[in-house]
């Protein structure tokens, strides 16, 4: 983050805690602020996972053995606990003439009070591998997103939500969203108590993205009318106050190889996986793009003030909905 955005984004905060009655009511309760340092290093991880060395983070490939190995590493790096005792969560992936392996990387933050209940954050660390001996480094889709997980791990070390936080990279998401769809199944003991997904899916873009999309639904499970409408006033002042300009939705227009932008967006990506176990999500993308599954998805053509300006709104749409979910658990 550029230094100067700090002011700005504590000057924010409190004054959105005063005209909304927003859970923060003092400076100690204010979300981590993500520092220059954090900045490098989430960049640094963006680097490093959409190199050549992963050879694009193929499904069931030897890169992405190795980009899980690389996970683990950064996660042990920051003292993050293993989920259930292992960082790997194995699946099958059944075929006619075989059957192929995925894996999903998961980590764990213990809450400070609803210890049993959870959010999960997710981001799929999967690309396309190589094509045509041309690398599809996938750097928006999605190490933009893998990256961003990180850094919210070491954040949220630091200081823990009040809900604990599932870390959930998932493997597959671009082969029919194995990986979430396998997280689901292997955790049907614990979906009543997860109360939000978060998903991340390219949230770099190319030079010229402008927008950061989201979208949210079933919120009203989880939040009162009161704490919902001031979610949607924080949403709409990134709208308007944020280089990100945050959007909700996404307008369909058909593009020449670009089926996404054909489909239902709210089914796109890991989160619908989540929604169709009955699971309220929000998504945050960008929308497909020019460098969108070629070999041009790379670090050199992301936006990297862009990229650095959204994960800091949604860290802080992250801690507003924790301290908003827990008051509104609380009896009066």
């Amino acid at each position: 983050m550029n230094k100067s955005i700090i002011p700005f984004v504590l000057i924010y905060i409190l004054c959105i805690s005063i005209a909304w009655g927003s859970p923060w009511r003092s400076i100690e309760q204010l979300p981590a602020v993500i520092t220059e340092k954090d900045n490098l290093s989430v960049l640094e991880h963006l680097k490093n996972l959409s190199s050549d060395q992963f050879t694009g983070r193929k499904f069931a490939s030897q890169g992405s053995v190795e980009s899980q190995a690389y996970l683990v590493s950064a996660l042990k790096a920051l003292s993050i606990p293993a989920f259930n005792n292992q960082y790997h969560h194995n699946f099958k992936q059944s075929g006619l003439f075989q059957s192929k392996q995925g894996t999903n990387i998961i980590a764990y933050i213990q809450g400070t009070h609803q210890k049993d209940e959870y959010i999960v954050l997710t981001a799929h660390y999967d690309h396309l591998g190589t094509k045509r001996n041309k690398v599809y480094n996938g750097a928006d889709d999605n190490a933009s997103g893998t990256a961003a997980l990180l850094l919210y791990a070491k954040l949220l070390k630091k200081s823990p939500l009040k809900y604990s936080v599932i870390l959930l990279f998932t493997d597959g998401e671009e082969v029919d969203l194995l990986g979430a769809k396998a997280f689901i199944a292997q955790q049907s003991k614990i979906l009543s108590k997860i109360k939000l997904n978060i998903n991340l899916d390219m949230i770099a873009g190319s030079k010229k993205t402008k927008k950061l999309h989201f979208l949210k639904k079933d919120l009203s499970q989880i939040l009162s009318t009161q704490k919902l409408e001031a979610l949607t006033q924080l949403q709409n002042h990134f709208k308007t106050n944020s280089s990100v300009n945050l959007t909700p939705g996404f307008r369909r227009v058909k593009s020449v190889g670009s089926n996404v932008n054909r489909a239902n967006w709210l089914m796109a990506s890991d989160h619908g996986v989540f929604s169709k176990a009955g699971i309220p999500f929000i998504y945050f993308g960008v929308g497909t793009h020019k460098n969108y599954h070629s070999e041009f998805d790379n670090y050199a053509n992301i936006n990297q003030n862009f990229y650095l300006a959204a994960i800091n709104i949604i860290f802080q749409q992250l801690v507003y909905i924790d301290n908003a979910m827990y008051e509104g658990a609380i009896p009066d």
